[in-house]
């Protein structure tokens, strides 16, 4: 039974690869936004439209291909599709999406930063060290994302820089999330 349940968690996050690139994918659309000379809506619409479509994508290929082993699948599942969902939704209106794009992020980081915050506790609750970390980065985004819900006129003149800041705590989350899991795959390898 154990060296089943050992196979089974192998397999399950043998996929860490796909939360890495996503992470660095965020990371790199974040400096991208932060970096830009001008702060037009138009260039993180469609930043944003692109992070959120490729993240999407590989988080609902993660979720599903750990769906057998992963306990709770079905909320990076959730996130995979709401991020997904959100891409086309912005870039089927984009005209739109520029005057609500306060709320969508802000919306969206919610989400994130109680996600984050669920696998910093799942991390804990295996007794994996520097689970700290993931729960300090996950009310952080949760942090941020109140204060762009509270003061959209606010956000809206500075989301270019919230919204960088916003994909690099995130991207820098999965980026760390991906390496905590890359060490759990190492020491089951050698088991």
């Amino acid at each position: 039974m154990k060296k089943t349940n050992t196979r089974n968690i192998y397999y399950a996050i043998s996929n860490w690869r796909l939360m890495l690139f996503a992470g660095l994918l965020l990371i790199s659309i974040g400096i991208y936004l932060v970096s830009l000379p001008s702060y037009s809506y138009w260039s993180i619409s469609i930043a944003f439209i692109i992070g959120m479509l490729l993240t999407g994508l590989l988080e609902i290929i993660f979720a599903v291909t750990n769906s057998t082993y992963i306990k709770g699948w079905g909320w990076l599942l959730v996130g995979g599709m709401m991020d997904f969902i959100f891409g086309i939704y912005m870039a089927n209106y984009p005209l739109l999406s520029l005057l609500v794009i306060p709320f969508i992020v802000g919306a969206w980081m919610l989400f994130r930063g109680f996600m984050a915050i669920g696998s910093a506790i799942e991390l804990r609750a295996i007794g994996l060290t520097g689970w700290g970390w993931l729960l300090f980065l996950g009310v952080f985004i949760i942090l941020l994302s109140l204060i762009i819900l509270s003061y959209p006129n606010f956000a809206a003149f500075n989301i270019v820089v919230w919204t960088g800041a916003t994909l690099i705590i995130s991207g820098v989350f999965r980026v760390v999330l991906s390496i905590k899991i890359r060490k759990i795959e190492r020491s089951i390898r050698h088991l």
